[in-house]
């Protein structure tokens, strides 16, 4: 689906590129720029115009350049590209919470139809992000959905990804509470050593600190408190911003956790309560009520 250019750069299709001349356009005018204002390095005035008329492509290297003339994230334009839908795996992470927070399993198991009716090229990522819909409908209905075989094929996948992005990021911290805890830990650990070329993008270094989180927790009600120390560890490096308060909110509820858990300290359980309180006070009412009924588990099982 790729012909070389010149340099011996791979071109995106013209086929694949429906619209983007166009709706480049509208953003460079937006800006009132000029197509001699987006033109240099190679890339004449002529070869945007046919661009934007969509009447030839461009080279991958030659895209991000006009893209970067008009001042414009790819991430941005990409979302305008999609009719300002986010990408598949966002898409189908947001279904499933709302699905859960509505306790919606009949839903739930549409989805999970609608993904297995999915054919396509990208068969592999079908595939995952089916497996995904099965550990989320399990862990809401108690039934049986996903196998080992399916563990097996997750977890071989984020081992062989070398650089780790906000695709597999997004796939292991959803995931992460299903797979055995010496996977998890290596897991997370080449985590942290892949992702590390992304951790001054905003948006990736908050998905990175989620998931920190979310292994803090899963470790404190494993009971394995030495290795949820090693995400404490790291949840430290993240050097949270006054701004980032659902991050600091949870992390406080985890190191409150870890002492009830670890120290059986009842004064701990207000420090929690506290911070259930937060959510609420900023109306995060599904956010509170899963957290609420987090703290009611931890504290019925201490009885």
């Amino acid at each position: 689906d790729r012909k070389s250019g010149s340099a011996g750069m791979p071109r995106i299709e013209v086929t694949q590129m429906k619209n983007y001349g166009k709706i480049f356009k509208q953003f460079r005018e937006s800006r009132g720029l000029t197509l001699k204002d987006v033109a240099k390095n190679g890339l004449s005035t002529s070869h945007i115009s046919r661009f934007e008329r969509e009447n030839s492509d461009l080279t991958i290297s030659k895209f991000m350049q006009a893209l970067d003339a008009i001042n414009m994230p790819v991430e941005e334009f990409m979302y305008a590209v999609n009719d300002f839908h986010r990408d598949e795996i966002n898409e189908l992470l947001e279904q499933i919470r709302l699905l859960s927070s509505k306790r919606d399993i009949s839903g739930m198991e549409k989805l999970l139809i609608s993904q297995l009716e999915k054919t396509t090229k990208r068969e592999k990522f079908y595939t995952l992000n089916t497996i995904l819909v099965k550990i989320r409908l399990q862990d809401l209905s108690e039934k049986i959905y996903y196998h080992e075989s399916d563990i097996k094929y997750l977890s071989d996948y984020l081992f062989s990804v070398e650089y780790w992005g906000c695709y597999e990021l997004l796939l292991f911290m959803n995931t992460l509470d299903v797979l055995s805890h010496p996977t998890m830990m290596c897991l997370s650990r080449e985590m942290c050593q892949r992702s590390e070329f992304y951790r001054d993008l905003p948006h990736y270094r908050r998905l990175l600190a989620t998931m920190l989180l979310n292994g803090y927790i899963t470790c404190i009600e494993r009971e394995e408190f030495l290795d949820s120390l090693y995400f404490k560890k790291q949840l430290k490096h993240c050097y949270f911003t006054e701004t980032e308060i659902y991050e600091k909110l949870v992390f406080h509820y985890a190191e409150n956790l870890y002492t009830l858990k670890k120290d059986k300290n009842k004064r701990s359980v207000l420090e929690m309560r506290k911070c259930i309180a937060t959510m609420k006070l900023v109306h995060s009412d599904s956010l509170a009520k899963k957290f609420e009924k987090h703290l009611a588990k931890v504290i019925e099982e201490l009885k």
